[in-house]
């Protein structure tokens, strides 16, 4: 990177705090680019088809980067001790063997349910059924730090509040639409806490706000006017 950075001309990157710390690194301030999947036109089941139950909330953490310090340890000690709640976790990660076996040996089947990987439009099938959507990563490292999963905008497309941890990127998008909390992920009683707040509440207007403005219709013409600087 110290090699080839300053030989760039033309460079983007997907969030504001990482195009800020290349300018301070490098002097060179890259466009912006976030990664927001378009929305799919989905038929939306229900849970009784997706073999969820019907009369708990639902709290869901979804992806392929479920790994440690991402905050599902505390999720499934959080909501094993919230009566009339599940937790869902669909996706996959170096985390979920090792939570696997926590659950099993705790006997929180029946509070923790796991989905495997599987396509996104039968991701979002189970987003849309959640009651609050989850974003945890600790601040333990640069990546997590400024990092900002793209769950945070299926959340957004699929009319979820949301319960996030502080990091810098996710906490603005939450604080600035307001579309939910954020909490630190190891006070376990605040995490509680957001939960049943944020699941009492109606963000429909926030959320339809965020919706307007965090899209892929909107963020492609940022790529489309990088890229015609060169036809």
């Amino acid at each position: 990177e110290g090699f080839i950075f300053p030989r760039l001309e033309h460079i983007w990157t997907v969030n504001d705090s990482i195009a800020e710390l290349y300018f301070k690194d490098y002097g060179i301030r890259p466009k912006v680019f976030r990664n927001i999947s378009p929305q799919p036109d989905i038929q939306a089941k229900s849970r009784f088809e997706l073999g969820l139950p019907q009369e708990v909330k639902i709290a869901i953490n979804q992806g392929s980067g479920m790994n440690i310090d991402r905050g599902l340890e505390e999720a499934v000690e959080a909501v094993s001790g919230m009566e009339g709640w599940l937790l869902l976790l669909v996706g996959s990660g170096d985390a979920i063997p090792k939570l696997e076996s926590l659950v099993m040996q705790q006997g929180l089947n029946e509070k923790v349910r796991f989905i495997p990987r599987v396509p996104y439009s039968e991701l979002l099938q189970y987003t849309k059924i959640a009651d609050v959507g989850l974003s945890l990563d600790k601040d333990t490292n640069i990546n997590y730090r400024y990092s900002l999963p793209n769950k945070i905008f299926d959340y957004i497309h699929c009319n979820l509040p949301v319960v996030t941890s502080e990091v810098v990127e996710v906490k603005r998008i939450v604080d600035n639409y307001k579309i939910g909390q954020t909490v630190d992920p190891e006070n376990l009683s605040a995490l509680r806490e957001a939960l049943h707040e944020v699941s009492s509440k109606s963000y429909e207007s926030n959320l339809k706000k965020a919706q307007r403005e965090l899209n892929w219709e909107k963020e492609q013409e940022v790529l489309k006017a990088f890229y015609a600087q060169f036809l």
